[in-house]
């Protein structure tokens, strides 16, 4: 006799709020902060791009910081921290008038963001059921890109370069969308999301070492996720970012206004998609489905570069088809990837697993535009386009491989096998 799934812990449910409003605000003004700095304030590209490596660079250094205050103080005071440290710096750019300025803002930002992540997803983990957490993880992916789907839409209807105005207004959007998010955070229950080491009598035990990052990186499985994981993200998902657009515009030909579109699209597969592919990946192997997803973008890459060998409208059909597949990989990756991870964690040490596996985004965020920056701008197309398709491929083969390391729960297979040995 089949039952209904329980519904969501209230507390999730007032999570998903303040996270969808931080994610509208993000929507305002991220895709804009290169415009702003370089175009707005006149500071130059060259330093600009040094700027978002520099803020790349502090996230790898200090994400391990961010996940030890998570163990060591619990998820909800790491969170509210760090959204008020974005608060205050969404709010200073909008006060950015030279590039000292712009160190300075951005240096508090990246600060900021240290701890979000590992606080944010141990916070979710431990309010939600084993069973249910692939759900959980991929309803937040696709609130994620609907609130920065519609910010972008809106911010980029207000926007004139013009009036440096409109965009010191969006960012105090941005200051407000975070104070939002703070509010729903701090309205929690006081310990939410946190687990002190407890003794068998029920007394907290505050003197006994625990465990640190020594026992982290001793986890061979853990490394193995984290570096096929590394692959697929600087080789798949950081060209999303970063290559893409260059390749678009600079090889295909592509006009850069059906970019827009073309992000749309990867938008709506996502925000579309996902409620079926949550259905898709239940139950099935996680190492199989992320396999699945890097495949995906092998195929997304290869329809991409594909849009160089056309012109005209063809090639602007594949550049839009080619995000919108990348984006059906993405809703496959966003649930299943950190689940694998927290399955593999211990309840003592959540933030430090998760704000590792984060890292993976920060070096590939860094490398990821680099290379695509080296490769398109001195004419080595082709080898930009090997590195695409073929990184991603990769990561499918290393995420088959790691299969025969996981057990069928960490793997997502227990509960399927039960019911066939039954």
């Amino acid at each position: 006799m089949s039952t209904a799934p329980a519904p969501l812990d209230p507390l999730v449910r007032r999570i998903f709020v303040g996270f969808a409003l931080s994610a509208l605000g993000g929507g305002l003004t991220m895709p804009f902060l290169f415009v702003y700095l370089s175009e707005v304030r006149g500071i130059p590209t060259a330093t600009v791009g040094l700027l978002f490596a520099w803020m790349g660079v502090l996230g790898f250094v200090g994400s391990p910081v961010g996940g030890s205050l998570t163990d060591r103080f619990g998820p909800r005071p790491v969170i509210v921290s760090g959204l008020c440290m974005e608060a205050v710096g969404a709010a200073s750019l909008a006060h950015v008038h030279d590039a000292w300025d712009a160190w300075l803002v951005a240096t508090f930002l990246a600060v900021g963001t240290l701890g979000l992540y590992p606080a944010s997803t141990a916070m979710l983990t431990r309010l939600v059921p084993v069973e249910r957490r692939q759900k959980v993880y991929g309803v937040q992916f696709m609130l994620l890109n609907a609130g920065l789907g519609l910010g972008g839409v809106i911010s980029g209807l207000l926007v004139d370069t013009h009036r440096p105005v409109t965009f010191e207004r969006l960012y105090y959007l941005d200051a407000l969308s975070y104070l939002g998010y703070v509010a729903v955070v701090a309205s929690l229950p006081r310990g939410t999301g946190a687990l002190p080491p407890v003794l068998p009598d029920g007394v907290v035990d505050v003197l006994t070492p625990q465990p640190g990052w020594r026992t982290v990186l001793r986890d061979r499985t853990l490394l193995r996720v984290v570096a096929a994981s590394g692959v697929a993200i600087t080789f798949g998902y950081a060209q999303f970012q970063a290559g893409f657009s260059a390749y678009a515009v600079g090889v295909a030909g592509v006009d850069a206004r059906w970019l827009g579109w073309a992000f749309g699209a990867n938008t709506a597969a996502i925000v579309v998609g996902q409620l079926v592919t949550l259905r898709l990946v239940k139950g099935r192997s996680r190492t199989r489905m992320l396999a699945l997803a890097t495949a995906t973008w092998a195929v997304s890459w290869a329809v991409i570069a594909s849009s160089a060998a056309v012109s005209g409208a063809t090639a602007v059909t594949l550049v839009i088809v080619g995000l919108g597949v990348f984006g059906l990989g993405e809703t496959i990756w966003a649930p299943i990837s950190p689940a694998i991870v927290n399955e593999l964690a211990t309840e003592e040490l959540r933030g430090r697993y998760n704000a590792l596996q984060g890292m993976t985004w920060t070096v590939a965020n860094v490398i990821g535009p680099a290379l695509s920056g080296l490769l398109i701008g001195n004419g080595l197309v082709d080898l930009w386009v090997g590195l695409t398709v073929g990184g991603s491929a990769l990561a499918a083969v290393l995420f088959l491989a790691l299969r025969r390391h996981l057990t069928p729960a960490q793997d997502g297979r227990a509960q399927v096998e039960h019911l066939l040995a039954a």
